[in-house]
This record gives structure tokens, C-alpha cells and sequence, in this order.
């Protein structure tokens, strides 16, 4: 995955290709007024592992679902990609031509025209209605993929045909390193220490593989059944990807790769530190989370989820929204993140038990989403455990 990713330059080229370019816009515009399947050109966001993963499948999943109007329709990208790999198996079931690009900025830079549109890479990548889940996924490996990237994963020290669980931490140095501003995007790191408890646990029995694509925090264990992959060497975009989609499941605090996981390849995902809460519904069957918590200082407690929602600091994601609040973020600790660790595993292996207790606590839970909106479909689950000790959650 590139570290560097930036937007494509076209400014040296406009002279040339405008005065070609120009009239065969007008002329589209003109067909598309006229014609009950207009040709169009859609932007794909793909600077972002993340948006990249998720809008890209939402799109396959609406073509699928019918849900788009007929088009005659062709993807650009603006940016040079995060990930080539991805691109390339995006590729095989989209028809993305940068070809197209020239021709897209002539129609952008002039309103659009009714030819080209941002609408695609605006997208979130969140799934709020839920189509993933209705649809078959659409990427795939070729045979070449899978072999080399087996073969890499043999060179670092993981078996492929053994269950594995890639780890991800959010770190302040991925956007540093790409000169982006971290400001907006700040609440949500967290110190990947706190999953050490977490990652030996799960060591005993897996492989445990910490990703990240740059980092600035060492691991502090020496357990043999973990591998620091992220500051390895041995990186690369397409075990990137091959490890998100191959994985017994995947930790992570809901950044980036997990989207490739939950989206793109339907494996199941363990969200710690999760924010914001109002993006609790988008979990996908089979996921699990625990949510950062919310301290009012003058109060001197925790806040409860119905405050969350009344305040609307369930849906704020910058400390200075929060401090007019009185409102500071607390993270997960170490113990809460292993115990829904373990949930994860045991339920992953069959051996989970829950009380009618634990059953009437989800559902407490979620009916304060559905008290908002009863258009939410929620499908996920809250930690036994979290909801257990932080009843607040559930008020």
C-alpha cells in the first residue's frame, strides 16, 4: 500500500487535450438529454484503503441489487491508488478506465455537464442500508495472486491454510507521513499495547499478525506466535490484502484495512475503541464492538448512551466539539479488550455461552439506536462483558 498517494496532475496536459476534448463533452451532454440511457463517468475514491474498499463494494452490491438507473457507465480515479493490488481486482468487475480521466475533467470543470459525477467517491463506505450482507461478494483472486502471496506469507512466518488474525492499531504517523491533517481524525488512535493481553491470548492458539502500513509504536511482547509484519520489511500491498480477506477475523479499532475484511470479503471483525457511536448499526452479521467512552468531567462520570444520542456527541468526532461539552474520550483498556477478544474466539469455535440476561442486554441496547431512527437494522453485537460492567451503555 502506497504511503504516498496524490492526486494525478493533469494541469501540463490540458492544452493539449481540451480542444479535442471539449466539443466530444458537448456532444455527450447533448446525447445524454436526449437518450433514456445516458453515458456517464464516475469517480472512484482511491487515496483511502478504506473508502476504497468499502464504496467500491457498496457499487458492486447496488449493480447487483438493481438499484442504480440504466446507464451506459465507465470509473475514473482521480488519485494515484493507495493499493494497486486492489485496483487491479476492482478492475476485473468494474469497468475503470483512466483512459477516461481527460475527458472527465473537460465535463467536471464545467459543472459536470450531466456527464461526469463525484457521487461514487463521495461515499463513505459505511453501508447503512445494509447490502453487503444481501449480496455475494465480487473480489477474487487469480491463482497467481493467491500463490505469491501464500508464498510471502510462508517467507514471514505464517502458515495460509492455518486460522490467522491480522491486527490493526490506529496510528497518528500514517497520516503525518502523508502530510495530511491529523487534527480531524485524532479521537480515533489508540496505542497498540493495550492489545498486547489481547494478541497473546489469541498467540497460544494463532498466529497474530500486526498490520499497518506505517507505524511509530514498537510491540511490546516477545510472544513467538505474534509477528510485527507492519515494521518487517517484508510488506507488501498484495499480502495487504490477502491477509484481510483470509483471516479468522479481524482486530481492529474500525480504520482502513477492516473494510477489506468486513466489506470486500465478508469476514467477521472485532471493533475495539470504536467510534463514532452513531455508526454502531453498520456492523455487519457476525461482527463485534466496544465502544470508546464518553467522560463528562464536571460530572465526574461516564455518560449514557441516551445522553450520547439527546447531546448529539454519539455522532461528534473532534475534541473541540466535545470540550464545549465538558466531554473528554476514554479508550479500552487492556482487560476489555481481551475479554471480547476471547468472546470472539469462543464464538468463533462453537464454544460460547450467553445468559437470557446477556440476550435482554443487546437488546436494551440497541433499542436506544431504534428510539433514534427504527429504520436502523442492526445486526452486530456489543461485548458480553462491555455491557456487563458499564450498564450505562444501556440507559
Amino acid at each position: 500500500m502506497s504511503t504516498t498517494p496524490t492526486r494525478i496532475n493533469l494541469k501540463p496536459y490540458r492544452l493539449l487535450y481540451w480542444p479535442f476534448l471539449l466539443p466530444v463533452a458537448l456532444l455527450i451532454a447533448l446525447f445524454n438529454k436526449i437518450s433514456p440511457v445516458p453515458f456517464k463517468i464516475y469517480a472512484l475514491r482511491v487515496n483511502r484503503i478504506g473508502q476504497m474498499a468499502g464504496n467500491q463494494e457498496e457499487l458492486c452490491c447496488q449493480l447487483d441489487l438493481g438499484l442504480l438507473p440504466r446507464e451506459f457507465r465507465v470509473f475514473i480515479h482521480r488519485d494515484r491508488p493507495c493499493n494497486t493490488v486492489l485496483l487491479d481486482m476492482q478492475k476485473r468487475i468494474l469497468p475503470i478506465r483512466n483512459a477516461f480521466l481527460p475527458l472527465f475533467d473537460v465535463c467536471h470543470k464545467l459543472g459536470g455537464l450531466g456527464v461526469s459525477s463525484m457521487e461514487i467517491e463521495r461515499y463513505l463506505g459505511q453501508d447503512w442500508e445494509q447490502w453487503v450482507p444481501r449480496t455475494p461478494r465480487h473480489l477474487s483472486f487469480s491463482e497467481a495472486e493467491t500463490t505469491e502471496a501464500k508464498r510471502q506469507c510462508r517467507e514471514l512466518g505464517i502458515d495460509p491454510d492455518a486460522p490467522f488474525v491480522p491486527v490493526l492499531s490506529r496510528d497518528i504517523s500514517y497520516l503525518a507521513h502523508i502530510k495530511e491533517p491529523t487534527d480531524n481524525d485524532s479521537y480515533r488512535n489508540d496505542d497498540i499495547n493495550t492489545y498486547i493481553p489481547a494478541m497473546e491470548f489469541l498467540a497460544d492458539n494463532w498466529k497474530v499478525v500486526r498490520m499497518g502500513s506505517v507505524v511509530g509504536t514498537e510491540l511490546n511482547t516477545v510472544h513467538p506466535g505474534i509477528i510485527d509484519y507492519s515494521r518487517s520489511g517484508k510488506r507488501s500491498e498484495l499480502l495487504d490484502v490477502y491477509l484481510s480477506a483470509q483471516c479468522a477475523f479481524f482486530l481492529s479499532c474500525a480504520t482502513g484495512l477492516d473494510a477489506i475484511a468486513s466489506c470486500c470479503f465478508r469476514r467477521p471483525v472485532l471493533y475495539v475503541n470504536f467510534l463514532p457511536v452513531s455508526n454502531a448499526p453498520i456492523l455487519k452479521p457476525g461482527s463485534i464492538l466496544i465502544p470508546k467512552k464518553f467522560w463528562h468531567r464536571k460530572e465526574r462520570r461516564y455518560l449514557k448512551l441516551s445522553e450520547l444520542i439527546r447531546s448529539g456527541a454519539w455522532d461528534m468526532l473532534l475534541p473541540r466539539h466535545l470540550d464545549p461539552l465538558d466531554i473528554e474520550i476514554h479508550t479500552n483498556s487492556a482487560d476489555e479488550i481481551h475479554a471480547v477478544t476471547e468472546e470472539m474466539y469462543a464464538r468463533l469455535q462453537g464454544t460460547w455461552t450467553e445468559t437470557e440476561e446477556d440476550r435482554e442486554n443487546q437488546k436494551r441496547f440497541w433499542s436506544q439506536y431504534a428510539k433514534f431512527s427504527p429504520n436502523y437494522k442492526c445486526v452486530g453485537l456489543i461485548g458480553r462483558d462491555f455491557l456487563r460492567e458499564n450498564p450505562n451503555w444501556m440507559e
